[in-house]
């Protein structure tokens, strides 16, 4: 079976590439769409084939010639229809190139199934879900389905006339499943499939565990530099905590556009000695590493699908506080396997790190280190996801 990933990246997000990695160990030729953002990086399955965007002007030119040339060749009377759409949605012969590079990659492959990995992509390429005539399928995560239909009125629209016209959905949690059917999704097509992590972290070992023996609370977080992870409601927090007298060391690890403001609100409020900004240049077993030797994983965010962050932190046997949104009460029972608090409340985030401080060590422990429920989460997560190929393939079959 020929399956095209839409992922916008090569290298993928990891949680992508280990969908790609699982289709092409199945026997499946993957094609992955995206712009190089790692040059060096290389599948190691050879059933796995590149379609990068190009940069260059030059590479866009030829490329764009030559993907045009081979289309009028392959299907002239498509070719007549996606360069009228193309035109249509480019401002300038330009964007008409660029649109080309990024949009006739798929009709050249000759798929059997086109998976989109993200909402955004049908608001920005209509023509996938206009001219393409295999099944495609959507993942519905995060900010896409729960943020920008609201921000922005075009998304609203888009995903209104587009998504009754989708073969199947994948999401991310019951919460993002509710809010596409919002918008036209039909809830019979979509799968909830839960984000899982790496089996590997439950064995992880790091050079310090955790610090409960210590006199001073390290927390961390991590998550991009976005209003909606919350950063401005958990600062207020530990503001809140440092006039308590509580001696904490608060990390958060962050990367994006808006590092400016954390930087000064950590200035303003005073909190300069007890917390810190790390920007994401980190790999990921940096972080993880960051995260295994801290005591509490704090999720601030307003909305959430599920957060990756919070699985590996759980995985790692790391207690976690969140935010009550989106998915993120379909993985924490509150009290049980984590804390739950309302959210853009800093006081609520604030007490209930005070309570994690005032329980004893053998509930902590007990809670969150032991590998009884912990074991049965991950094992649940890591399940989950191998369900999502079978998915794929399931479809493809449907509509042959």
């Amino acid at each position: 079976m020929k399956i095209g990933i839409y992922a916008g990246t090569i290298p993928p997000p990891v949680f992508i590439n280990n969908l790609i990695n699982g289709l092409a160990d199945k026997g499946d030729i993957v094609f992955i769409y995206g712009k190089v953002i790692e040059k060096k990086y290389k599948f190691s399955n050879s059933g796995i084939i590149q379609r990068k965007f190009p940069t260059t002007q030059i590479g866009i030119f030829l490329y764009s010639i030559y993907a045009l040339s081979k289309l009028i060749i392959m299907q002239p009377q498509l070719y007549l229809t996606i360069v009228k759409m193309l035109r249509q949605n480019s401002t300038n012969w330009i964007q008409f190139l660029k649109r080309s590079c990024r949009v006739l990659p798929p009709f050249l492959d000759n798929l059997d199934i086109f998976h989109i990995q993200w909402a955004k992509t049908l608001v920005e390429y209509p023509e996938f879900i206009e001219k393409l005539t295999c099944p495609i399928v959507l993942s519905l995560r995060g900010t896409h389905i729960n943020v920008s239909p609201i921000s922005n009125e075009g998304f609203s629209l888009s995903y209104k006339k587009y998504f009754p016209r989708i073969n199947g959905f994948h999401a991310v949690s019951q919460a993002i499943a509710e809010e596409a059917e919002k918008y036209g999704a039909d809830i019979n097509k979509i799968t909830v499939i839960n984000p899982a992590v790496d089996e590997k972290l439950l064995n992880y070992k790091a050079d310090k565990v955790n610090n409960l023996d210590s006199d001073i609370l390290h927390i961390i977080s991590v998550g991009r530099c976005h209003w909606i992870k919350g950063y401005t409601f958990v600062l207020d927090a530990m503001s809140i905590l440092r006039k308590e007298k509580v001696d904490f060391n608060y990390t958060i690890i962050a990367g994006g556009r808006d590092q400016e403001n954390i930087l000064y609100q950590i200035h303003d409020l005073g909190l300069n000695e007890c917390v810190s900004f790390i920007n994401d240049e980190l790999s990921h077993d940096e972080v993880l590493k960051k995260v295994s030797e801290c005591d509490l994983f704090l999720l601030p965010s307003l909305e959430e699908g599920i957060s990756n962050a919070v699985l590996e932190a759980m995985a790692l046997g790391i207690p976690v506080i969140s935010t009550d949104c989106g998915g993120m009460g379909e993985v924490i029972r509150n009290s049980e396997n984590g804390f739950l608090v309302p959210v853009r409340d800093s006081e609520s985030m604030a007490k209930a790190i005070q309570n994690f401080i005032d329980l004893d060590e053998m509930k902590k422990t007990i809670s969150f280190l032991m590998p009884g429920k912990q074991l049965f989460i991950i094992i649940y997560f890591l399940i989950r996801l191998t369900s999502l190929n079978p998915f794929i393939v399931k479809l493809s079959k449907d509509y042959e």
